[in-house]
């Protein structure tokens, strides 16, 4: 029996895995698919120290009728899904009153912080620090007035120790000189870099955990087996049983059900997003860039050039709509007119999104030997390092590094 039994084998999980082996723990990993094929590979590799301010935040409600109208948008609500997903569509809507934005900014800050350093010592433990581009990323608006309308997010960034520089367009073409149209001013993100291959991260992790004695089991956990208090054992699907000493829930968009069984109402909802990569671009890009007007990130990896971006709420395990995916080709050509994306691949996955934008980390309140490090939206990759950090500190009853109170799982109570 391992010492610690961890649910879910993505950068959550894996990260988790090599922190409690520092510590030396013995671990276990459950993965219900192919493992780092989730959400883990199908972003956008940022490690985007700044991204504090939530999707939902002054201005965006009034957003929402054409989004909902616009099956092409940056974020779209499925018709189906609508009456379902309702209640958490309205919450998530309250979490964007200024007031609440600054609260969520401010309990983020301090685990951001500290991405860039908990990486850099991650990657070096693994041998891979070749992974993670230190080119910092950048940003592009068609004419100021887009960065204007957003000034309240670069206000409360740079408030809380996150700087940018803007840049003219001339500087732009400087740095990228692929990039053209009608783009005539960016920003560099202070501090933000890129992974070059989210999937060799995850591999790595993997093979860095089993190297050091750790054991990854296939399969997808059921349900629990609890006794005065404590997990005992967890079912699989297969029917096997785990005995368990300690229990690490990460399974991302997945938690829910599992996170029900211990008693937790969590609002968690599976948001779908999409990328098309292109292994052969025939364009230069030295840096992740992100491309306001659009509504996608461009990111230069060693397989070749992603494009990703859009939010869509359409349910658990929905069918794709990969013309949400060629939407994004389409409009990366707007700025990238040289681009080949001859046999591209298409991705669609879920992304475990709370209203409030920020993730679940903590005890369970029910079970003593039961961790939560899930939700974390669109910045899981980012925080991955961080997190697990927390987690081994969580279960070594150490003091964690950054005050946790704001994401414990009780505030939805």
């Amino acid at each position: 029996m391992a010492d610690v039994t961890i649910i879910g084998g993505g950068i959550i999980g894996l990260c988790s895995s090599v922190a409690l082996q520092d510590r030396g723990y013995s671990v276990e990993l459950i993965e219900r698919g192919e493992l780092g094929m989730g959400a883990s590979y199908g972003n956008c590799g940022l490690l985007a120290p700044g991204e504090v301010v939530p999707v939902s935040r002054p201005g965006v409600i009034r957003k929402i009728p054409r989004w909902l109208l616009d099956p092409e948008g940056p974020l779209f609500v499925r018709p189906s899904a609508l009456a379902r997903d309702l209640t958490w569509l309205l919450k998530f809507l309250r979490a964007g009153r200024e007031d609440t934005v600054r609260h969520i900014a401010s309990s983020l800050a301090p685990m951001m912080k500290r991405v860039n350093a908990d990486y850099g010592h991650l990657l070096e433990a693994i041998g891979r620090p070749d992974l993670l581009s230190q080119v910092e990323n950048l940003m592009l608006f068609n004419d100021r007035s887009e960065y204007e309308r957003d000034r309240f997010t670069w206000n409360l960034r740079r408030e809380l120790g996150f700087d940018h520089t803007f840049i003219s367009g001339s500087q732009v073409k400087e740095l990228e000189p692929a990039i053209e149209g009608p783009i005539t001013c960016g920003v560099i993100m202070k501090d933000w870099y890129h992974f070059t291959d989210p999937l060799a991260l995850t591999r790595a992790l993997a093979e860095e955990v089993v190297r050091r004695g750790g054991r990854i089991v296939p399969g997808e956990a059921l349900s629990f087996e609890a006794e005065r208090g404590r997990i005992r054992r967890v079912k699989l699907r297969s029917g096997a049983r785990i005995d368990t000493k300690q229990v690490v829930l990460s399974a991302g968009a997945w938690s829910g059900l599992l996170s029900r069984q211990l008693g937790l109402r969590i609002p968690l909802a599976h948001l779908s997003g999409y990328h098309v990569h292109a292994p052969h671009p025939q364009v230069h890009l030295e840096r992740a860039t992100y491309y306001a007007s659009g509504g996608f990130v461009l990111t230069p990896m060693a397989t070749g050039l992603r494009i990703g971006g859009t939010i869509e709420i359409a349910g658990a395990d929905p069918k794709p709509n990969f013309r949400r995916a060629d939407v994004l080709a389409e409009r990366a050509k707007m700025i990238l007119p040289a681009l080949d994306i001859a046999d591209s691949t298409r991705w669609m996955g879920a992304r475990p999104f709370i209203p409030d934008t920020m993730p679940v980390i903590g005890r369970a309140p029910a079970f003593e030997n039961v961790t939560l490090a899930f939700g974390h939206g669109q910045v899981g990759m980012t925080l991955g390092a961080t997190t697990g950090q927390i987690v081994a500190q969580i279960i070594a009853n150490e003091q964690p590094a950054v005050d946790i109170i704001p994401f414990r799982p009780q505030r939805f109570a």
